[in-house]
């Protein structure tokens, strides 16, 4: 199993296989992106930063979801959406000064070259990877002594987050990591934190989805100390949900599009070829619905757009696109 230092190292080189323009993969106005912090666990397993969102949001309330959201502007960059949002939704601070004076750590960036992936509320989300550390560790100490905690940056907006924790990162693709080592090598593989997982295929927009689903005790006691000691602020709902309730939920749900994006980065990382390379991001399937089929305009959701995020019976991705690009699409795996 590869440690933490070449996981990054891989995750550095990547270059994105796509060649679209802009525009046409992170259209204006549906501009999204989200922050994967990556940092060093007790064991010297690389974890990444999850949030649970907040349940008086009005999309995906309740959802484990990685910190991010919408651009305010078409001047903001990928790296802009997503460190604003981490810190108004966590309080990561922007400031790399108040970083390393206030809390002793300091943040790499690794990676912006991961692909486009759509919402299933038509955003395109652009993930940007980072890596967390304290700042005394210098060199190659920064990818082997755990993340040391003694005073944390975390400061949940009880309007948009109501927890944060982590899983380690190869959790996700542990399976396909099992296959490749040798047998002689299976102790070196940790056994996941996920109580199970699920793989589905639904039907959206007439394509076959693939969604996964891992199921994280709540009350992981594999997780960092100083995540485990952060109030959960869903304990406290307002909105007619019973504290009994919210505490009889045994785990948290990591799916779909934040399960999509972080089996990707642990592929990569990992060095592991996709047996589909379209199936790495929602690219090819943003560019189409712009450029062909005339979606994703700045003035807003089309009708079909609309009826495609609500479920309208009958609405279908042939509605918009041409038959050869529909069938180009389903020679390959689609995945939520």
């Amino acid at each position: 199993m590869l440690k933490p230092f070449r996981l990054i190292e891989n995750l550095k080189n990547f270059k994105n296989p796509t060649n679209y323009a802009l525009n046409s993969v992170w259209p204006p106005n549906r501009r999204s992106a989200v922050l994967i912090l990556l940092f060093i666990g007790n064991r010297g397993e690389l974890r990444v930063l999850l949030t649970t969102r907040s349940r008086k949001l009005r999309s995906f309330a309740g959802h484990v979801s990685l910190p991010g959201g919408k651009a305010d502007s078409a001047d903001e960059t990928f790296d802009m959406v997503a460190r604003r949002e981490a810190m108004e939704e966590i309080g990561l601070p922007l400031d790399p000064i108040i970083l390393q004076d206030q809390f002793n750590m300091k943040i790499d960036k690794v990676s912006s070259e991961l692909p486009c992936y759509m919402s299933r509320t038509l955003l395109s989300v652009k993930p940007v990877v980072y890596f967390l550390y304290n700042q005394d560790n210098d060199g190659m100490k920064k990818y082997i002594n755990p993340l040391n905690v003694t005073n944390f940056f975390g400061k949940l907006n009880p309007g948009e987050t109501s927890s944060i924790f982590s899983i380690p990162i190869n959790d996700l693709i542990h399976d396909k990591l099992k296959q490749h080592l040798p047998k002689s090598n299976n102790t070196e593989l940790t056994p996941p934190e996920y109580l199970s997982k699920d793989s589905l295929t639904k039907k959206w927009g007439g394509l076959k989805w693939t969604v996964k689903h891992f199921h994280y005790p709540t009350d992981n006691q594999d997780d960092v100390v100083w995540l485990n000691q952060m109030e959960d602020l869903s304990a406290s709902s307002s909105d007619g949900e019973t504290i009994e309730a919210i505490k009889a939920v045994k785990f948290r749900d990591v799916w779909g599009l934040t399960a999509k994006m972080l089996t990707d980065v642990a592929m990569v990382g990992n060095d592991i070829e996709f047996s589909d390379a379209r199936s790495l991001g929602h690219e090819e399937l943003i560019h189409g619905l712009r450029d062909l089929g005339h979606q994703f305009q700045p003035e807003g959701r089309s009708e079909w757009e609309l009826g495609l995020i609500n479920g309208k019976p009958g609405v279908t991705y042939s509605d918009v696109l041409p038959d050869d690009f529909i069938q180009i699409l389903k020679k390959h795996s689609l995945s939520f």
